[in-house]
């Protein structure tokens, strides 16, 4: 198959991924932003793998449309729906190309989302055939758009698991780490300062209080000026963060709002205790309440300050059952089966299109 992909950001679990894609003998197009605002990766490998054309603040008119055109896909994946360049680019396909909506969003029920739910006939349905999506929260949006049952293409995000990853970890080696840690970009809607707020009521309530790690840049880097116990480790690549996860003893994710949050997968595969948010999209997956962390309210810095004194309180023999239960539930998806399913149903339903 020929597949292109439209995105509006590359990840390093994007570059597993589509690894193993192309490993299928996939022959893929990414066409995605040359630089993403708070993030610096230099991980990528996409030129090994696909064809690759890349934008800068937004593309020329035709620029999007014309690359893909010369591809020839037999499948078009695309993040966002409301982006013109993309939209324009799969307008523009001939009959017979599969036309994929890949999205993340999850109904929140605000008055943006109620006014594409009433255009979604014309702007949304029209132009796909079918939908990608992570989670069953995502998916209960995209049947609110009209989306059928059968219209849905599951498990469409996975962590990079060749690079994160570890076998259920002792009690006393998590408990003897000390440390909790936040690999996040430092904006407002990731809970930056939540979590700033959070650990400075967490040390002042402990009298022995675990370190905190940060990886990550953004705006909102000075509001852990001054807190003792921090270190700000900047942006670290995948590698490192993984590196940071088997070196830790519980992951932390503040987020006001997260779509899916591939960072959960990633804590869950290298067995560590998380403490999460309700807004963060993959905590159902992989977070279960008291087995291997907790789920505590967006935005409130109190009730995520209670919940990292209560792990930092566990003793070893419970630090070691939440590893474990973190690892069983991190394995429920890989890159590799990520890759596997979404050949096989591009492949079915391209079929099925074509008649």
């Amino acid at each position: 198959m020929r597949v292109a992909i439209l995105a509006t950001g590359w990840a390093g679990f994007n570059d597993a991924a589509c690894r193993e894609l192309a490993a299928r003998g996939v022959e893929l197009l990414v066409v995605t932003e040359s630089e993403t605002s708070d993030t610096a990766y230099t991980s990528h490998r996409f030129r090994e793998y696909a064809q690759v054309h890349l934008w800068h603040e937004a593309p020329a008119d035709g620029e999007v449309r014309d690359v893909v055109r010369a591809f020839a896909p037999d499948a078009v994946l695309m993040h966002s729906w409301h982006y013109g360049p993309y939209r324009e680019a799969v307008k523009a396909l001939p009959p017979g190309t599969l036309r994929v909506l890949w999205m993340d969003n999850v109904w929140r029920n605000i008055p943006k989302q109620w006014l594409g739910r009433a255009v979604a006939p014309w702007w949304v349905r029209s132009l796909f055939d079918c939908v990608m999506v992570p989670s069953d929260r995502t998916e209960f949006f995209a049947r609110r758009l009209g989306f059928g049952e059968g219209d849905v293409i599951r498990g469409s995000l996975s962590a990079d698991t060749t690079v994160f990853g570890s076998p259920a970890r002792a009690g006393e080696e998590v408990a003897g780490r000390r440390r909790f840690l936040a690999a996040l970009r430092l904006v407002h809607h990731k809970g930056a300062d939540v979590l700033a707020e959070a650990y400075r009521l967490y040390r002042s309530r402990s009298t022995d209080p675990w370190d905190l790690d940060v990886a990550g840049i953004g705006p909102l880097a000075g509001a852990f000026d001054g807190l003792e116990g921090v270190t700000m480790l900047g942006f670290q690549q995948p590698a490192e963060v993984a590196e940071r996860m088997r070196a830790s003893s519980c992951l932390v994710v503040p987020s006001r709002e997260e779509p899916y949050g591939v960072t959960l997968h990633e804590g869950a595969l290298s067995g560590l205790p998380i403490i999460t948010t309700y807004f963060v999209g993959a905590a159902p997956p992989f977070v279960q309440d008291g087995q291997n962390g907790w789920t505590v309210p967006g935005g409130d810095a109190e009730a995520l300050a209670e919940r990292m004194l209560q792990v930092a309180s566990l003793d070893p023999e419970r630090l070691g059952q939440m590893s474990a239960v973190s690892v069983g539930l991190g394995m429920r998806t890989s890159s590799r089966g990520w890759a596997v399913n979404l050949h096989e149903e591009l492949q079915r339903r391209h079929r099925a299109l074509a008649g």
